[in-house]
């Protein structure tokens, strides 16, 4: 009985950490966020030698109006990059209060990048963003330079 006893203990710890150890994609993410900031990942294509637009980040209020400035530091460059204040128009999915600020242009940073003359390959580029309020989260982009 007592083998018994402790073939089922056994199992019993061994399926526990088992099913410890399976996560869902929300448990992933609060993850993240407990451990530090969200990560995002981007996939941009550019063309080799050209300055271009990969980004547009932005933080307004309910009314469109900007909720304060935005801080964009890279902390992994590869090749040339630019941010610089501009404004063009938000991406807000429909459930969300800002809906409509996808009419107009807010105000927010634009994220530039330019390979080396003649370079052909993939790229990686790593950003902290700081939001209003003291929220941010790292970005992750791969470039596919052609």
């Amino acid at each position: 009985m007592s083998k018994f006893l402790l073939a089922v203990c056994a199992c019993g710890l061994l399926l526990s950490s088992a099913f410890a150890e399976e996560k869902s994609p929300e448990q992933h993410r609060e993850d993240q966020i407990v451990e530090g900031l969200p990560k995002v990942n981007w996939a941009r294509v550019v063309a080799s030698g050209t300055n271009q637009r990969i980004g547009f980040l932005y933080a307004v209020n309910p009314d469109c109006s900007a909720n304060g400035d935005i801080n964009i530091r890279v902390t992994k460059q590869p090749g040339t990059v630019e941010t610089a204040a501009a404004t063009d128009f938000p991406n807000f999915e429909r459930e969300n209060i800002r809906y409509r600020c996808n009419q107009q242009k807010v105000r927010g940073q634009q994220v530039n990048y330019k390979s080396a003359e003649k370079y052909i390959g993939s790229d990686t580029l790593e950003l902290l963003v700081v939001f209003p309020g003291g929220f941010g989260q790292e970005v992750h982009l791969n470039i596919n330079v052609r």
